[in-house]
């Protein structure tokens, strides 16, 4: 029975140490990829402006959705719930990337451990920007708050941002 044990012990001892050394490398990876920061400005209901510890002010945009625009149906509305979730309190954000006007892209994470961004999409406040983000759990919470009818999907034909947007450029030229 010893050299059956040592044999177990030998043949198992090796993978179990490499297993345990990556979980505990991967908690900490995991960890340092969340920042702290305190949300001292809400621009619309997808930016918003962080002042993190070392007192440098981080624009975020909000990843995965397209909230509509201030001068749109809701714009407003989804201004006002984000502030609502998040001005003035300390958040844990997840940096994505960067996008071209320079700002962060990142998950919000509130104090009571729910995602923000998340928390529009359920509110029918946004629009689940599939072309930046493939995550079914923010298309799950777009297309349960178009079949409730709340917030813009309460309009027959809301006009998606983007469209908005590029419709916008296309009257000022």
């Amino acid at each position: 029975m010893k050299p059956f044990l040592e044999g177990v012990i030998r043949r198992f001892a090796v993978p179990i140490l490499l297993l345990l050394i990556s979980l505990t490398l991967a908690t900490t990876a995991l960890s340092n990829d969340l920042i702290t920061a305190r949300v001292v400005s809400v621009t619309d209901g997808d930016n918003l402006t962080v002042i993190g510890s070392d007192n440098k002010q981080v624009l975020i945009r909000l990843h995965g959705l397209d909230c509509p625009e201030l001068e749109q149906s809701f714009g407003e509305n989804a201004k006002e719930f984000t502030s609502n979730l998040c001005f003035g309190k300390i958040i844990m954000y997840q940096m994505i990337g960067i996008d071209r006007f320079d700002r962060t892209i990142a998950a919000v994470f509130l104090d009571d451990g729910k995602e923000l961004n998340l928390e529009i999409l359920k509110a029918g406040l946004a629009w689940h920007y599939e072309r930046y983000s493939k995550r079914q759990d923010y298309a799950d919470a777009e297309e349960e708050a178009r079949r409730a009818g709340i917030g813009l999907w309460a309009d027959a034909k809301p006009t998606p941002p983007w469209e908005w947007r590029k419709d916008k450029r296309k009257k000022s030229q």
